[in-house]
């Protein structure tokens, strides 16, 4: 517990360093250990804006995505997260021929859907592959090795023919273990949310929608 309270604190110290925060934003965590960091962390953060999942007249995560996670390259396109392929952005669903986004913390572990704050919280979301994100499903992370495969190409992500988990391509998965310990902070079970716990076993139902994912500790080396 007290390495998974350091991580958090690191992956908030990184974005301070990296994002335009508004001077002392953070100060209420300052000088904070264990629970009362991550408590003190939570009420910092828990009053984002949410957005819709879908809109037609206002901004809506597909819109977010297409800016946190353009091709840098190619401004009309975005990255998909699991294989890094870049696709045309403008795309979105389009009848199952354009890309999808992906909960990198399950929606089903916790059951909160695509309603927000959890649902559509876009520190949570990242464009995928239909297909692979489809694969993906509900897996919980830990270390695997069967490849997977993108109309025969290998995307550089894997899963477990025998355990329900999943490992992401070695470029994000240090992205995915520091998102799945913004969600774990970032959700306490107030207000009707959800209360999202990082746990070091796999559950015996892989259809569970208890609030829990793991592993913790492969996410600890993974980020």
């Amino acid at each position: 517990m007290k390495r998974f309270l350091l991580s958090v604190w690191f992956f908030f110290l990184g974005f301070v360093l990296v994002a335009q925060v508004p001077d002392g934003y953070y100060d209420a965590a300052a000088g904070l250990k264990g629970k009362a960091l991550k408590a003190a962390l939570y009420n910092i953060i828990k009053g984002q804006k949410s957005y819709p999942y879908t809109s037609t007249g206002s901004t809506d995560v597909w819109d977010i995505l297409k800016k946190t996670d353009q091709d840098t390259t190619n401004p009309d396109n975005v990255i998909l997260f699991y294989t890094g392929r870049s696709v045309n952005a403008a795309q979105e669903y389009n009848s199952g021929k354009g890309w999808s986004r992906e909960h990198v913390w399950a929606k089903s572990r916790g059951d909160f859907g695509t309603q927000p704050p959890a649902g559509t919280d876009v520190n949570n979301l990242r464009p995928a592959d239909i297909s692979v994100n489809s694969t993906r499903n509900n897996r919980w992370f830990d270390t695997c090795s069967v490849m997977v495969y993108d109309n025969g190409v290998a995307t550089g992500s894997y899963k477990s023919d025998t355990r329900w988990v999943w490992q992401p391509r070695k470029e994000v998965m240090g992205d995915a273990a520091r998102m799945i310990f913004y969600m774990a902070t970032r959700y306490e079970g107030e207000n009707g949310e959800p209360d999202l716990q990082i746990i070091n076993y796999l559950p015996e139902d892989k259809r569970s929608k208890k609030p829990l994912f793991a592993m913790l500790h492969t996410l600890l080396k993974w980020n």
